[in-house]
């Protein structure tokens, strides 16, 4: 009978990494640590090791493992994992045959396989593999021996949906981690966004090296692995969504969910929870921001110092990234900042600003969208465009230009299922997506296109609103805030004092600052489509 096996969360020993690291724990005190954090299952992988001081190795590690109740996987050795009676072993592509590895160990014996393509994972289902290790997701200088460049989260999904497929249709039962470069702050966007598009069901686990291996406490740092991956798996708001194919809620019933959240944030001020909203934002719109977060309730501070990330992250509610007037320093607090609100699970909204505009801002938008991800990615018809590789919409400096899509609705439903994060695109009619429905905003005023920084605004008031609801149901949180920036700006320009661009600008903060409940709720006018 086989051992049992939990992939939850997966450790690669790499003695090299503690030697390096000059750490006093010998391998066998430091995979105990490990597993006391919360590690489910070791792979004893020591590449330079010589056949006696692998055995050896694997004896001390094994005594630890048994008595544990976790089990113990010996990289590529066979005869290592005979010799100390391992639970199995995991063989790479060019190992030893699956077959002849299973005729070695016997039907027993745990045996797992890395797989970079489609077909490799084919095959080794096909052969009966216990689990499937794709990678390699990010590079890592642990594994520089892989066939195929980092792949990122999507690449990983797209061989887990194939191998999904081909164990439904075989009647195999499928199971995976996926390794390189996993950390706890990118956990739970790599689970997040390796989740199968068509099923929903996630990865078993991730597998990590260097993020237990080179910490000063291993059992501190699995702590903190295993709580990212358990948010991952079961409390992000990804992993509480409804199923693709289920008709959720209709107009009235969604208008009844965002006043809801408009009335949680306009409570009095000594029972609403202010948020931190914090913005790197352009600098052509900061104080127009600022100004619109306070008003509508948040409490906004714009740090674009890299050096302040770490500290500012504990505290801050939601990120607001944008990128209109980007610089290399700015990139860096970006990166900073949207590190460590993955850390802190905290909620991230992405405006592209330009993205079609040059390669510089296509290449940095796909870097973070890969690293970091988002719950909210907002923009204009053709920043949208340049997301999705479409040609009906296109960019002259920040501005779309274009008939507009076809299909508006198909688009930013294609575009947050791939992302797995809400999708707000603004124009004459706003959509708004979480990739199982799609909601059209057919509150604003033309009045809005003409002063910088409207649609800027409607990221800090999307911000100022997710948070509350940001790992529950952030495409509430998306549609209060793009229903109290529209409303606001159709309550500015019916002012008699507005007489222009210059007056509608000082109105539309006064209006966001006015804007009450009742207002809101008669007001709004969503379409479910």
């Amino acid at each position: 009978m086989k051992p049992n096996l939990d992939l939850t969360l997966y450790l690669v020993t790499d003695s090299g990494i503690l030697a390096s690291a000059k750490s006093n724990k010998t391998l066998a005190q430091t995979v105990e640590e490990a597993i006391h954090g919360g590690v489910t299952v070791v792979q004893l992988r020591e590449k330079q090791a010589e056949t006696s001081e692998f055995v050896k190795l694997g004896v001390a590690v094994k005594e630890v493992t048994k008595r544990m109740g976790v089990a113990l996987l010996i990289n590529d050795r066979i005869d290592v994992a005979l010799a100390v009676d391992a639970d199995g072993v995991h063989i790479g592509q060019d190992d030893m045959p699956l077959s002849e590895a299973r005729r070695l160990l016997g039907d027993d014996k745990i045996i797992g396989v890395t797989v970079q393509t489609e077909e490799e994972a084919e095959a080794a289902i096909a052969g009966g593999a216990d689990y499937l290790g794709i990678g390699t997701c990010y590079a890592t200088a642990t594994k520089r021996d892989a066939r195929v460049a980092n792949q990122g989260p999507h690449g990983i999904r797209s061989i887990w949906e194939h191998s999904l497929k081909v164990g439904h249709a075989t009647g195999h039962r499928v199971r995976a981690v996926t390794i390189g470069g996993i950390n706890a702050h990118n956990t739970v966007h790599v689970l997040t966004c390796t989740r199968s598009l068509s099923t929903k069901v996630p990865l078993d686990g991730v597998a990590v090296v260097s993020a237990i291996m080179a910490s000063d406490s291993p059992r501190d740092a699995a702590g903190l692995l295993r709580r990212q991956i358990e948010f991952g798996l079961h409390s992000s708001w990804v992993a509480k969504q409804r199923e693709l194919d289920s008709n959720v809620r209709g107009s009235a019933e969604m208008c009844a969910a965002v006043t809801h959240v408009f009335e949680r944030a306009r409570a009095p001020a000594s029972t609403a929870v202010v948020p931190l909203v914090q913005h790197i934002t352009n600098t052509v719109v900061i104080n127009d921001c600022a100004n619109a977060c306070l008003a509508l309730g948040g409490s906004p501070i714009m740090a674009s110092d890299p050096s302040e990330q770490r500290d500012l992250a504990p505290a801050v509610s939601s990120v607001v990234v944008n990128i209109g007037t980007i610089s290399s320093s700015q990139m860096n607090a970006i990166r900073e900042s949207m590190r460590e609100a993955r850390l802190h699970n905290t909620p991230i909204v992405l405006d592209p600003v330009g993205v079609g505009a040059t390669a510089s801002r296509r290449d940095f938008v796909s870097e973070l969208l890969r690293d970091y991800g988002a719950h909210v990615i907002k923009g204009n018809a053709g920043e949208i465009a340049a997301l999705v590789g479409s040609a009906e919409m296109r960019m002259r400096g920040v501005d779309a230009v274009g008939v507009g899509f076809e299909d508006p609705t198909r688009v930013v439903r294609d575009l947050s299922r791939r992302e797995q994060c809400v999708v707000v695109m603004t124009g004459k009619v706003d959509y708004v997506s979480d990739g199982c429905s799609v909601y059209a905003v057919h509150n604003g005023h033309q009045l809005q296109s003409s002063i910088t920084g409207s649609g800027c605004m409607v990221g800090t008031a999307v911000a100022t609103f997710i948070h509350s609801v940001a790992h529950d149901d952030p495409l509430v949180g998306a549609l209060a805030g793009v229903v109290a920036i529209n409303l606001a700006a159709e309550a500015a320009a019916s002012r008699d004092d507005v007489k222009g661009p210059g007056t509608f600008r000082a109105a539309f903060i006064d209006e966001m600052h006015n804007l009450t409940v009742d207002r809101f709720a008669r007001g709004m006018r969503i379409e479910k489509l």
